[in-house]
């Protein structure tokens, strides 16, 4: 019975062990600079946007790029929620710059970075959830480096998720699962391309 609850003991620490690694894989943070402008992608927009707007509020940067379209083609495209959500926050409609037409995380790259280099913009802070901020940055990165474009991961700041115990309870679970799924397609995909 001891060397049974002794297995059983090791392999729930082992199982924690993995899920708390898989959490701190995905949400990948850099050490914080100033930038040209602060890039926030549509999703669980309320983290994302009040993260952004901290940053902009600590003059990391003078721009907030908001960047997603609206799951609905007759709504009101994600950027411009965002977007209307930092002017209630404080930010001036002048210090917003917003991308409506990206459905994708790797639109969103793609439409960013030809819009920061319209803008002449050349560094950003990416900001996203933490749950997405791997898959984000890997596409991001590849959107970015023929142009040579910068920019640093800073995930948001959700109550919602954190990395060590985002498997203990929904909707983190889920969210997290999928985010997984995706990533491991693109992975394949850039492995067998």
């Amino acid at each position: 019975m001891r060397r049974f609850l002794g297995g059983l003991l090791t392999g729930l620490a082992v199982a924690c062990l993995f899920f708390v690694g898989i959490g701190h894989v995905l949400d990948v943070e850099d050490p914080l600079a100033k930038a040209d402008v602060i890039v926030a992608l549509s999703g669980d927009t309320g983290a994302r946007t009040e993260t952004a707007v901290d940053l902009w509020k600590r003059k990391y940067a003078p721009l907030i790029l908001f960047a997603g379209a609206a799951e609905d083609p007759n709504s009101v495209a994600s950027g411009e929620i965002m977007k209307r959500e930092a002017i209630a926050l404080g930010v001036p409609d002048s210090a917003i710059l917003v991308e409506p037409s990206s459905n994708t995380t790797e639109q969103n790259a793609r439409l960013v970075a030809d819009l920061m280099k319209a803008q002449g913009l050349r560094s950003a802070i990416l900001v996203t959830s933490p749950y997405h901020q791997r898959r984000a940055a890997n596409l991001f990165a590849q959107a970015f480096s023929p142009d040579a474009l910068t920019f640093s991961n800073y995930p948001a700041r959700d109550p919602e998720w954190d990395p060590n115990t985002w498997w203990l309870h929904e909707p983190a679970r889920t969210l997290t699962a999928v985010e997984l799924a995706k990533l491991s397609v693109e992975v394949a995909s850039t492995i067998f391309h």
